[in-house]
Formats: structure tokens, sequence, C-alpha cells
């Protein structure tokens, strides 16, 4: 079941040992040990998307520091791809951004919530898309599958700014989104006489 509770993520390990380092988000559930398809690309690259430039607040087409990994729980396909774009004014004092696995599982999201912009905060869109060609590569699908996009920004406790923008992409058969719903207090049961619906229609 898919919730909003961001937790440490233990989902590593390092020289034998579980290790906690940066954070799990909600994509799926579990707490499998993930390992990479192909190695992580870390480096400058145009953002040539208008949305995603957007929430991050650069120009379309800057160069701006990309870690792209495809990963996944070991001995199963790829289950999802996650590029994070990183604002070049993070980028400039924080240089284990640059690191393909910086220098610990999670740490340079560590390291930028270490330099004053802890604790980050989370905004989430989520949506059902068409693949393009290179997502339907690096997932090992067909072009005609649909996926989930989850894009995820993060924002500065330090000036309220976006500090990067997360897009993951999911095959859109291996997500099933699932949400417990809550009564409001308007629809409390039983029902009131003197409520906005009038008299009970369910018995008591």
């Amino acid at each position: 079941m898919r919730t909003d509770v961001v937790r440490r993520n233990t989902r590593h390990v390092k020289d034998g040992r579980e290790t906690a380092g940066g954070y799990s988000f909600p994509a799926a559930m579990g707490n499998e040990l993930w390992v990479h398809h192909g190695k992580p690309q870390v480096g400058k690259a145009p953002i040539a998307d208008a949305r995603l430039a957007h929430m991050l607040n650069v120009p379309v087409g800057d160069l701006v520091m990309r870690r792209l990994r495809v990963t996944g729980p070991e001995g199963e396909p790829a289950f999802q791809i996650s590029t994070t774009w990183i604002h070049p004014r993070i980028t400039a004092e924080t240089p284990e951004v640059e690191e393909p696995f910086g220098t610990g599982p999670g740490a340079w999201i560590d390291a930028i919530e270490a330099m004053g912009h802890g604790p980050l905060e989370w905004l989430e869109r989520r949506r059902v898309r068409m693949p393009t060609v290179d997502e339907a590569r690096l997932l090992l699908i067909p072009v005609e599958l649909p996926v989930w996009e989850i894009v995820r920004t993060s924002y500065s406790a330090k000036d309220e700014n976006a500090v990067d923008v997360t897009q993951v992409v999911i095959p859109g058969d291996r997500m099933e989104e699932v949400s417990r719903l809550r009564r409001d207090a308007s629809a409390r049961w039983p029902h009131q006489d003197d409520g906005p619906d009038g008299p009970p229609i369910a018995p008591r």
C-alpha cells in the first residue's frame, strides 16, 4: 500500500552489513536490497524537459547535474528508472552529488541536508503516460506499455527553493497503487438526524 511516509533507507549493504543512508520514498513496499541494472550515470546534461526545468526553476536546455539510475530487486527485471536533476547552486556547494555512488549509500542526499538545507520537504506528482523509446529500452518493455511517472521535488529548509527534481518511471504492469480511504467528519456513521443528509437511511 502506497503511503505518504518517507523512511530512512536501510535497503543497502556495505561491507556485508545493513547500512542506512538517504531515504526510502514510497514508490514500492518492502525493504528489499535493490541492485543497479547497469552503471549509474552521473554528470551534467541539458535538461530538455520543460516541465522538469520549470519545477527546478532553471532555463530549459541548461546543463544540470543529472543522476540516472536503473534499479530493482535482485534477480528481477528492472523496476524503475530514477533520474534526479540537481539545482546548480546545490552542485556548487555539495561535491558529493557528482560521485556515482556518493561516499556511501544515500550519502549525497545526506550531504545536501548537512549543508544547511535539511530537513528537506517533498512534493510529488503522479501520472500515467506512454514511455519514450529510451525508457522502454532501459526497462526492457514494449513502447506500447504505459508507465507510471512519479515526479518528486525536494525543497530546502534554508531558502524553501527547489533542491532537486527526481523523475521515477515504472512499467505500468509492475505497480498497483492502493489507498486506504478515511471518513470525513461529515461522513461519520451512524448518520445524524440533523445532519446535512437528513434522517439516517442505514439502520443503526
